[in-house]
Order: structure tokens, then C-alpha cells, then sequence
């Protein structure tokens, strides 16, 4: 069971605790998808852990942006994709399994 509470994640027994506030999480067949950010939208703040709690990726480990910003909202698009909207009004679809960009369209 996935339950979250301001910083503190908890994929069934173990508790994580990230460093800014947890604004949504996906939940996907073997893993979950997590947006976090307080007052400021910080880069990089999508990350996906498994089942286990163990990290799997950040956005920015499959995009290789060179000066990443931050994400405003995730969406599950499908059992196998989640469409990440940034701060610049860019949305980016991802394969959360195989960790590949799907498309990127621009929102303005």
C-alpha cells in the first residue's frame, strides 16, 4: 500500500523521506512516480521507485536535459506511460518500464 504524507513516502513497511513535499504520486503495476516541490519548483523532481522502495530513475536520468527545470504535474497516460508537464509549458511522455522518451510536445 502506497501512502504519502508532506515529505514522508510509504510503500508498505518502509518509510521514505524526500526532501521537499510530495505533491502526487502514480502508482503503476510494479512501481510509483513521484512529484515533489515546496514553494519553489526545483529541477529534476520526478523519481520512480519500485515496490521495495528502492529508486529507480529520476526525469532527468531518461530526458539528459543539460540544464533540467522542474515539473508541475505528472499524469498516467497509460499502464506503461506518464506524461510529465514542466514548468516551461513542455510536456514529455515516458515509458516508465523502459525508461525511453515517447514524445515531447509543446504546450504554449
Amino acid at each position: 500500500m502506497i501512502q504519502f504524507n508532506e515529505k514522508t513516502l510509504k510503500i508498505g513497511q518502509r518509510e521514505i523521506e524526500l526532501e521537499y513535499s510530495i505533491k502526487k504520486v502514480v502508482e503503476y503495476k510494479n512501481l510509483i512516480v513521484v512529484l515533489y516541490y515546496d514553494n519553489e519548483i526545483i529541477p529534476n523532481n520526478v523519481i520512480a521507485f519500485d515496490l521495495q522502495g528502492n529508486q529507480l530513475w529520476k526525469v532527468n536520468d531518461i530526458l539528459c536535459i543539460k540544464k533540467p527545470t522542474g515539473n508541475v504535474d505528472i499524469i498516467k497516460v497509460s499502464e506503461n506511460a506518464i506524461r510529465i508537464i514542466s514548468d516551461l509549458s513542455i510536456a514529455f511522455e515516458i515509458d516508465v518500464y523502459k525508461k525511453e522518451l515517447i514524445k515531447k510536445d509543446y504546450l504554449r
